[in-house]
């Protein structure tokens, strides 16, 4: 009987430990799931025009690697631990959105101020994205870059999630 409930316990134990390795992860202001979870939701909820919604179908999304990170952030010195991308894959629109879920203790004054301080909005060659916003909702933060309208869509939709 003895054998059973460790065995039990013992299951028990390993599958709250297994429960707790994947990506979703909660902020203390309540901002779950993975960053691309939070990018589909900003997405579905955004206010969007027609012509941008169609054409995400044709975006890449991704996580920020070694690779690609400087040139999406423009800076490699913010620290998370969960990112998301969403870019065209070949246009001539200006756009990309980035989420980030900070590393646990990193100041997110500082990594915001990083962020605008480091955005190149004249990255592509031959176009400019005409707006440039980095925002905030507990650790969890947003730097998306395009023309004002959809910039002010994403970040607001962005915003309401951590209402």
């Amino acid at each position: 009987m003895k054998k059973w409930m460790t065995r039990i316990t013992c299951i028990g134990l390993l599958m709250f430990v297994l429960a707790g390795c994947g990506k979703t992860t909660e902020s203390a202001d309540g901002m779950s799931g993975s960053c691309e979870d939070i990018l589909q939701k900003v997405y579905d909820t955004a206010d969007l025009d027609d012509s941008f919604r169609e054409s995400l179908q044709y975006y890449e999304t991704g996580e920020l690697s070694a690779d690609n990170c400087e040139y999406m952030l423009g800076t490699t010195d913010v620290s998370y631990s969960d990112s998301v991308y969403s870019v065209p894959m070949m246009s001539s629109v200006p756009y990309q959105c980035v989420i980030l879920r900070l590393s646990e203790g990193e100041d997110v004054t500082a990594a915001k101020e990083t962020l605008s301080k480091n955005a190149d909005p004249a990255k592509w060659i031959c176009v400019v994205a005409e707006s440039v916003a980095v925002e905030n909702v507990g650790d969890v933060v947003l730097a998306v870059m395009g023309d004002t309208g959809t910039v002010d869509a994403v970040k607001n939709a962005f915003l309401a999630l951590g209402e």
